[in-house]
C-alpha cells in the first residue's frame, strides 16, 4: 500500500473529542483520558517542568 493520497482518504476515525476540563480537542474517548490536561487519569493538571505554564 502506498503512503500517499489513497491512504489519506482512509482517515475517518475520531479518536479525540473536546475535553470537559481544559476545553482542548485532546480528550481520547476510548482511553477516557485527556492528552493535554490529564483529565480522567489524575486530579492534578498534567504538566512538565520544561513547558512554560499556561
Amino acid at each position: 500500500m502506498s503512503k500517499g493520497t489513497p491512504s489519506q482518504g482512509k482517515r475517518q476515525k475520531v479518536t479525540h473529542i473536546r475535553c470537559r476540563r481544559c476545553g482542548r480537542h485532546a480528550y481520547h474517548w476510548t482511553k477516557k483520558r485527556c492528552a493535554s490536561c490529564g483529565f480522567g487519569e489524575t486530579a492534578k493538571l498534567r504538566g512538565f517542568d520544561w513547558v512554560k505554564p499556561r
